[in-house]
């Protein structure tokens, strides 16, 4: 019992730290919690990191690489499409990447270009 409870607790502590952001050399939190499409894009900068979320509501699982000094989305938004993705615009201005007939799973891709950082986000329903 007490074996369980550490590992929980561990677990927990690991979470923690997915969450806050983590790089590819910590390969703890990599091979555990970076989705396998999200391990797959391309790299669009030399600095970028990855950060992981369980979510409430009607998106339990996040998995995001975020590249500082980007300024480019095109190369991400030609990875999408090549793995069957299609841009979804919204009535707000925005818009997702999905498969047809899928609402499984979505991608985000978010840009600040003052900041020159991109976010590519997998929301796993």
């Amino acid at each position: 019992m007490v074996m369980v409870i550490a590992l929980v607790l561990a677990d927990c502590k690991m979470m923690g730290l997915a969450e806050e952001g983590f790089k590819q050399s910590d390969r703890w939190l990599y091979y555990s919690y970076v989705d396998k499409e999200i391990k797959d894009a391309p790299r669009i900068s030399d600095d970028y990191y990855f950060r992981y979320g369980m979510m409430d509501g009607p998106s339990p699982e996040m998995s995001r690489i975020v590249f500082n000094g980007a300024t480019d989305t095109a190369a991400l938004e030609n990875y999408l499409v090549a793995l069957g993705y299609q841009y979804v615009p919204d009535d707000e201005g925005g818009g997702h990447w999905e498969r047809e007939g899928q609402r499984k799973t979505e991608f985000y891709i978010w840009q600040s270009k003052e900041q020159q950082v991109i976010h590519l986000t997998k929301y796993s329903f």
